[in-house]
């Protein structure tokens, strides 16, 4: 069975790191209010996940899902899902699973609306929609503590927008400044991504600026990735990956812009 390891951060926050063959790979968070807590996303094959929550708290539990690809929404989200606990995504995700040979009955889920809060006592998390990565990939932002929970809306130092089901760059540059509007203030922000150890230092409100300043050099024209190419379900996908700042590696469609 794999299994993920628990790291602290504070003692609201927890962070749970899934492995494979080449170290640290994905992370969920456990967020701890006075009344309940909230899991965001549930890793890929790690099985452990639900029995790791519950030896940390026995408060009434919910799981939130950053976007539907499965090293976010995995088999720990059956397991939570079996134990009667409510499992959230946006709406507009649900074509993802699909892609991915993945299916849930129509009621498996409740449903996120951007600006929806969740309320944890002492905690509250707002949603906000970037579509980009994903057609329905959300953030959640604790504002009063300045902590945002990703996922991979805006990548974890390294950013994946060269999907085929990806938005087009325009689209994700006008979302991303919308929610950049909505965060501008918060200067001590720090960024928890669906990838963590891909950043060799703390994401912050700066790697927002570099993200929205090298989409628009590349819409503009301006910026050119290196040519890259990957394998992707059984083909192989062309790409350029660029980088300025924080973003180390911005991957990109140029024919998706």
């Amino acid at each position: 069975m794999k299994t993920c390891t628990v790291g602290k951060i504070s003692d609201h926050l927890f962070q749970m790191n899934e492995q494979n063959e080449a170290g640290p790979y994905v992370d969920a968070y456990l967020v701890i209010g006075e009344k309940k807590a909230v899991v965001i996303d549930a890793l890929q094959d790690a099985e452990n996940l639900y029995e790791a929550v519950r030896k940390i708290t026995d408060k009434p539990l919910e799981m939130l899902i950053t976007h539907a690809h499965p090293d976010h929404a995995g088999k720990s989200m059956e397991i939570f899902h079996d134990h009667g606990v409510p499992i959230w995504i946006h709406p507009d995700d649900l074509p993802t699973f699909a892609l991915f040979s993945m299916s849930y009955p129509e009621d498996y889920f409740s449903y996120l609306k951007d600006g929806m809060t969740f309320d944890l006592g002492g905690i509250r998390l707002e949603t906000h929609l970037i579509a980009g990565h994903t057609k329905g990939c959300v953030v959640f932002l604790d504002r009063k503590h300045q902590l945002l929970f990703s996922g991979d809306s805006i990548g974890s130092g390294h950013f994946w927008m060269q999907l085929p089901h990806s938005a087009p760059l325009s689209e994700f540059a006008k979302n991303l400044t919308a929610f950049y509007h909505k965060v501008d203030g918060l200067r001590d922000l720090k960024i928890y991504p669906g990838h963590r150890y891909q950043s060799p230092v703390q994401l912050n409100l700066q790697y927002i600026k570099d993200t929205l300043a090298l989409t628009q050099l590349i819409l503009d024209g301006e910026y050119t990735g290196a040519a890259r190419e990957m394998y992707f379900q059984g083909g192989l996908l062309p790409y350029c990956e660029a980088s300025l700042g924080m973003m180390l590696g911005y991957c990109y469609d140029p024919e998706n812009l």
